[in-house]
């Protein structure tokens, strides 16, 4: 049996265009969110502040993500908790950087959210300190916490 290849590389060269209109599509709301706060508003103190400690947080995630990783193709699986918590404040973070960094009106909203999300991570992270990556993934969503919390004081 024989492919027609003309016909899958039209098919493939469709679903190109499709997303990646789509992608522009999305990415124009974006683009204008950034474009205006970048000329009119730049952010406070207080937002650079967050946008810093939530990268921050994400970045240490990353490392204790990498960490479990090791352990798990070692045969241990005792960081598999903490590797959950983590994937879920890893994302939780980036968001709340991106947001902050275009001053989305839902920061606040979010931040709430954060603040419990890096909660259930310290805490698990906390089981785990004699592994470097887990404390310093507990310490910076500690840190992250407190600066979420500025925003409603």
């Amino acid at each position: 049996m024989s492919i027609d290849t003309g016909n899958q590389n039209a098919r493939r060269n469709l679903l190109k265009g499709i997303v990646a209109s789509t992608a522009a599509i999305a990415a124009a709301p974006v683009m204008a969110n950034n474009n205006h706060a970048h000329h009119h508003h730049m952010p406070s103190k207080l937002n650079k502040a967050l946008i810093a400690i939530s990268n921050e947080c994400a970045q240490h995630g990353d490392e204790c993500i990498a960490h479990c990783m090791q352990m798990f193709k070692m045969g241990d699986t005792t960081l598999a908790k903490c590797a959950e918590t983590v994937n879920e404040m890893i994302i939780m973070c980036r968001a709340l950087a991106k947001m902050a960094s275009y001053q989305s009106t839902q920061v606040n909203a979010l931040a709430k959210i954060v603040i419990d999300v890096c909660q259930v991570c310290a805490d698990e992270c906390g089981k785990h300190t004699k592994h470097k990556e887990c404390k310093a993934c507990e310490q910076s969503c500690l840190e992250c916490i407190e600066e979420c919390k500025k925003l409603f004081s």
